[in-house]
């Protein structure tokens, strides 16, 4: 592997070189039977404002995968004997129609995605939407067990009809009492989210959230008071909250495919009007 030394003199001449305003020929920097690697082939490689240690090692790194490529290559070349005419052709070819496809889908495709058509999407194909992990809505706040405000917050989960003012209030009261928590009630969290933050075991979440709306936790030092305001277990349907994004990619991406097949239908009738067409099947 090239030396911290080398690879910092590559980097002073790399920025030497790119100052300089006559052209020259590209120092070779490293050369394996007869390939040679030139300091031109280098540009690029560092992004700017990477610390010269670091630029120095990602130099060092490139031409050591270089050397090894290059060695590896050539005594493939000399044992193996194979034709790759017809793959790199096929390959060329993949990557031009795949170019002139991609300009084409650029001009025409339309990325509006209204709200009702992916509301439509989402009732149409309601059953491909299932949820590989229970989810759920919910507040909470944690709590010091000797805090003053902790039967209050307590009191506030535990309200039969919890509703988007006892949210407001229950945030309100947290803020006063320099409390920690989390008071969005409109999203969806993972399940295994919330009890990332608040210390929840069952070895059965469909049961757990079933039979809870109230949880009131506690440990050595705090207490945790959380509201489950709404839940949905594995296999259930998907929101349409949570599938807003993936619908939207899969309408474009729909619309993607019809350009193209009618790009496709249109250039071979163009071909075959002008007779450009010939089979001799």
């Amino acid at each position: 592997m090239p030396s911290a030394r080398l690879a910092t003199s590559l980097l002073l001449l790399l920025a030497f070189g790119s100052c300089s305003r006559q052209p020259e020929a590209s120092p070779v920097v490293a050369s394996v039977y007869g390939r040679e690697l030139h300091m031109s082939d280098l540009k690029g490689l560092v992004p700017e404002g990477m610390a010269p240690e670091d630029s120095a090692l990602v130099v060092a790194n490139y031409v050591d995968q270089w050397v090894r490529q290059a060695v590896l290559l050539t005594k493939a070349e000399k044992n193996v004997e194979a034709d790759f005419t017809r793959e790199l052709q096929d390959y060329r070819n993949s990557l031009l129609t795949y170019a002139y496809e991609r300009q084409i889908v650029d001009q025409l495709l339309d990325t509006h995605v209204t709200a009702a058509q992916i509301r439509q999407y989402y009732d149409d194909h309601r059953s491909d939407f299932r949820l590989k992990a229970s989810i759920v809505k919910a507040v909470y706040v944690t709590v010091p067990r000797k805090s003053p405000a902790l039967a209050k917050v307590r009191s506030i989960v535990s309200r039969p009809a919890f509703a988007e003012r006892d949210v407001v209030e229950l945030e309100e009261t947290a803020s006063h009492h320099g409390l920690k928590g989390y008071y969005d009630a409109t999203v969806w969290l993972p399940f295994y989210a919330l009890q990332s933050a608040v210390p929840i075991t069952t070895y059965n979440e469909q049961l757990f959230l079933r039979q809870n709306r109230t949880v009131n936790l506690t440990d050595d030092s705090l207490a945790y008071c959380v509201r489950i305001l709404d839940y949905k277990v594995s296999d259930d349907e998907s929101p349409l909250e949570l599938q807003k994004d993936n619908i939207r990619s899969i309408l474009l991406n729909r619309r993607k495919n019809e350009i193209i097949d009618r790009l496709h239908a249109d250039l071979l009738a163009e071909a075959e009007r002008g007779g450009h067409v010939k089979k001799n099947i």
